[in-house]
């Protein structure tokens, strides 16, 4: 159990090299299943056999919920495909002078967190993409990472968590419900419910400007949004802001990390943005922003590379409709079932030199950029339950950093940083000291 946890890489690579393709885990009272490379494109893309949604709801501890409301996942997938993914350009110029304001922030303060810092100016960005920018909501009303995310996240870091996980989801999610939740209605509740019922939402009327309209229009019954759609809407907007903020923030750590200790792409990032920068004050432009990080192919490069070797081990994963047989054994109904992410991002027969850091490997005739997946790339999963918001994530991870670059040069005390959930790679952001020295294009 202390490999599983402390060493998960050689611990799994090691079973499944010698037993696989398929091998069962028993890891925090639970027989998880892990597969090898070969096993990815059925357990990813077998929709009927292999759910996506009921994996979540075991994964996040949200099972009784979603028991409750099984169209929970389809409709937070429904809300990015049709209600922000459409409108991405126009979103991309609202949120980009937040991110502006956040790092000059940063610098004025030198040492970041920038887990912190990417927390914080994510969230903000979503309460404009939620209500628009004519509505002000605190930025404190959006749950912290050990708020709403501590059920999902956290619990490999808790021994409760580790050996007795029924007991601890229960009282970790008291805890949660009876703080950040009631909270998050308490502060965004009331201004939710003037805004959905100051109005008739007539389909034909006009096209939605934010999130908040969007989901008003579709689940307004004959134009009036009732008390029981109103806790709906509430439901989805806490589903959202959960998905979007917490694993961008973390991966954007990992981005800004791994360019502090690697100096030498400083320089094709901020060539590749020098033509956005505004010559005065040294920030970002917003009015051409969704094209910019469209053409920002070194960065894509950079960020893909730093997803595909970051070390991910279980993220990605399905739970079994039936019996299903798989690898030559038969999984029982009612398991979650895992690929194992490191065989597939330093497989040398998709990778050539897979443990060298190389963004380069993504440019020319084989080049493809960070949001698209394959059977040899899963930091947004596979298939139908691909994640849908990763547009929005990868643009964000971009401004942030491009936000900081054009302003300073990030640096980490003694080069390096601490991975705190070698098992949760994925959502556990590493740790270590980074300082912002100040840096002009001028």
């Amino acid at each position: 159990m202390s490999e599983i946890f402390n060493n998960p890489r050689e611990a799994y690579e090691t079973a499944l090299k010698d037993h696989g393709p398929v091998i069962g885990v028993r890891r925090k009272g639970f027989l998880e299943f892990i597969v090898d490379p070969s096993l990815i494109h059925t357990v990813l893309t077998s929709n009927q056999s292999f759910s996506f949604e009921e994996a979540m709801a075991t994964v996040l501890n949200l099972r009784p919920f979603v028991s409750m409301f099984w169209s929970f996942f389809s409709e937070i997938d429904d809300l990015v495909q049709n209600g922000i993914n459409p409108r991405m350009s126009d979103i991309l110029e609202r949120i980009c002078p937040v991110f502006n304001r956040s790092a000059g922030t940063a610098l004025d303060h030198r040492t970041v967190d920038m887990f912190e810092h990417a927390h914080t100016s994510i969230a903000e960005a979503m309460i404009i993409l939620i209500f628009g920018e004519e509505v002000r909501v605190p930025v404190s009303s959006i749950p912290s990472r050990a708020a709403l995310t501590a059920p999902a996240v956290y619990q490999n870091s808790s021994i409760l968590g580790r050996h007795f996980p029924t007991i601890w989801a229960i009282l970790t999610w008291v805890k949660v419900t009876c703080t950040s939740i009631l909270a998050f209605f308490r502060i965004i509740g009331p201004q939710v419910w003037r805004q959905v019922r100051s109005r008739k939402w007539d389909q034909d009327e006009e096209k939605p400007t934010n999130v908040l309209e969007y989901l008003s229009y579709k689940h307004a019954k004959n134009g009036i949004v009732s008390p029981t759609g109103f806790l709906w809407i509430m439901a989805l907007l806490m589903g959202i802001i959960f998905a979007s903020v917490h694993q961008t923030a973390s991966v954007v750590v990992w981005v800004v990390f791994e360019l502090s200790t690697r100096p030498e792409y400083l320089q094709k990032l901020r060539e590749e943005v020098h033509s956005n920068v505004d010559p005065v004050t040294n920030s970002l432009d917003p009015s051409n922003i969704g094209e910019a990080v469209q053409k920002a192919i070194w960065l894509d490069s950079f960020i893909r590379e730093v997803m595909r070797t970051k070390g991910d081990t279980l993220s990605t994963c399905r739970l079994t409709t039936s019996d299903i047989p798989l690898g030559g054994y038969t999984i029982p109904k009612g398991h979650l079932v895992f690929p194992l992410a490191t065989l597939v991002h330093l497989n040398p027969a998709h990778h050539p030199d897979p443990t060298v850091f190389r963004p380069e490997r993504w440019h020319g005739p084989d080049a493809r950029p960070a949001v698209m997946s394959s059977t040899s790339y899963i930091p947004f999963g596979l298939g139908r339950w691909s994640c849908p918001g990763k547009l929005l994530a990868v643009s964000e991870i971009k401004m942030i950093v491009w936000s900081i670059i054009v302003k300073a040069t990030p640096r980490l005390v003694g080069n390096k940083y601490k991975i705190v959930d070698p098992l949760n790679i994925t959502s556990v952001p590493p740790e270590g000291t980074l300082i912002l020295e100040a840096f002009s294009f001028s």
